[in-house]
């Protein structure tokens, strides 16, 4: 009886083994090879955003800098948007 519970937990052992290495290299695949491809993407999309932004503010003539900030110093100024 003793000898069947040793195998039970050497392969249950081995499977678990197996499932560790699988899920490292899983791991290391996205990190290595995904990561830039996405990194990338996001990168595009900001910048073809930005761009379209910079043509709207330019037709409309209004500073992209001054959106949603505030200028003025310490007098509070305003907050760019149509005032």
């Amino acid at each position: 009886m003793r000898k069947v519970l040793s195998k039970v937990g050497q392969s249950t052992l081995e499977y678990v083994i197996v499932l560790t290495a699988i899920v490292a290299a899983i791991l290391f695949a996205a990190t290595q090879f995904i990561k830039p491809g996405v990194n990338r993407i996001y990168d595009e999309t900001g910048t073809k955003l930005n761009d379209t932004a910079s043509v709207f503010a330019n037709k409309i003539g209004i500073s992209l800098n001054a959106v949603g900030g505030t200028t003025g110093g310490t007098t509070g100024g305003t907050t760019g948007v149509g005032v």
